[in-house]
C-alpha cells in the first residue's frame, strides 16, 4: 500500500497525474465523436497541461521552501532536478506537436493560452494588488471547467474540421455541456478541502459561499445531472455506459474516501485519476459490446 502511495504522490507533484489526465479527456472526445485519434493533439494537451501547471507552482514558489508546511511544495522545490528535466521535455514536445497542427488552430490555441494564462499569472489588478483570475470571487472553479472544455473537446473539433471529419453541431454542444459539468464535479472537491487555506488568503470560492456541507450536496447534484444529460446524448448505448459507471465509481469516491477522510491530502487527487478512468472505461465498454 505504501508503495502505491508513494508513486500517486510523485505523480501528484510532478503534475505527471494532471496531464495523462488531459490527454485521456482528448482522447475521450474523439471516442465520442467516433473519429479517428490524432496523437499530436492529444500530445500537445499532455505537454501544454504539464507545462502551465508547473508553471503556476513556479509562479508561486515561496521564499523559502523547506520551510513551507506543504510537502508538496518541499518535495518540488527540492527536485529541481525532475522539475526542469520535465518541463524541457514538454516543451520539445509543444514545439513539435505545434508544427504539425492546422493555421486555424493554432488561433484556436492561443485563445486558450491567454485564458490558462489568465488563471496562474497576476495580470488583474483588485484592490490595488496584482492577482490572477483564480482570485476573482467565485469564478476559480467556472474557470478551470472553462479552460478543460475548451481544450479537450473544443480543440478536437476544431482540428477536426481543418482534417475535413465531420462532427455534427447537436454532438458538440452536447459534449461541451457535459464536459464543462463534469469538471465542475471533479474540480469541486479540491475548493472543498482548501476552504480552510482559502479562507486564509482571503479568496472566495463556492464552498466558501455555500459552506462545507451544501458544497458536497452540489457535487452529488452535479453527478446526477451530468448522468442525466449523458442519458440524452447523441452517441452510443456503450459510451453512455462508460460515462455513467464513471459517475457512480466518482459518487462512490465520493462516499468513501474524499468527503470521508478529508484530512488526506492524496485522496481528492483520485478525481484526477478519474478523469483518465472515463477514457479507460468508456473504452472498455465500446471493446465488450
Amino acid at each position: 500500500m505504501k508503495s502505491h502511495v508513494g508513486l500517486l504522490k510523485i505523480f501528484v507533484y510532478t503534475n505527471l497525474l494532471i496531464a495523462f489526465a488531459a490527454g485521456a479527456q482528448v482522447l475521450l472526445s474523439y471516442v465520442i465523436f467516433q473519429i479517428p485519434y490524432n496523437y499530436e493533439i492529444v500530445v500537445l494537451e499532455f505537454s501544454a497541461t504539464l507545462l502551465l501547471y508547473n508553471l503556476s507552482i513556479w509562479v508561486s514558489k515561496p521564499n523559502d521552501y523547506r520551510k513551507s508546511p506543504y510537502e508538496r511544495t518541499r518535495w518540488i522545490f527540492g527536485n529541481m532536478l525532475v522539475f526542469w528535466t520535465l518541463n524541457a521535455i514538454a516543451s520539445l514536445l509543444i514545439i513539435y506537436t505545434l508544427t504539425q497542427i492546422h493555421f486555424h488552430t493554432l488561433l484556436y490555441l492561443g485563445l486558450i493560452g491567454v485564458l490558462s494564462l489568465a488563471y496562474a499569472l497576476p495580470i488583474l489588478k483588485i484592490q490595488g494588488l496584482w492577482k490572477s483570475f483564480r482570485h476573482v470571487p467565485y469564478i476559480k472553479v467556472f474557470h478551470i471547467a472553462l479552460i478543460w472544455t475548451l481544450s479537450t473537446v473544443g480543440l478536437v473539433y476544431v482540428e477536426s474540421i481543418n482534417n475535413l471529419q465531420v462532427v455534427e453541431w447537436k454532438s458538440l454542444l452536447y459534449v461541451l455541456g457535459c464536459k464543462f459539468l463534469f469538471i465542475l464535479l471533479v474540480t469541486l472537491p479540491f475548493d472543498i478541502r482548501d476552504m480552510k487555506q482559502d479562507s486564509y488568503y482571503h479568496l472566495k470560492t463556492v464552498p466558501i459561499a455555500l459552506g462545507q456541507l451544501k458544497a458536497q450536496y452540489l457535487c452529488y447534484l452535479l453527478g446526477v445531472l451530468h448522468i442525466l444529460l449523458v442519458v440524452a446524448m447523441p452517441t452510443t448505448n456503450d459510451i453512455k455506459i462508460g460515462l455513467i459507471l464513471c459517475d457512480v465509481l466518482v459518487f462512490i469516491l465520493f462516499k468513501t474516501k474524499i468527503f470521508k477522510e478529508q484530512n488526506s491530502f492524496l485522496n481528492v487527487y483520485l478525481l484526477d485519476l478519474v478523469l483518465v478512468m472515463q477514457y479507460v472505461l468508456c473504452l472498455f465498454s465500446l471493446l465488450l459490446a
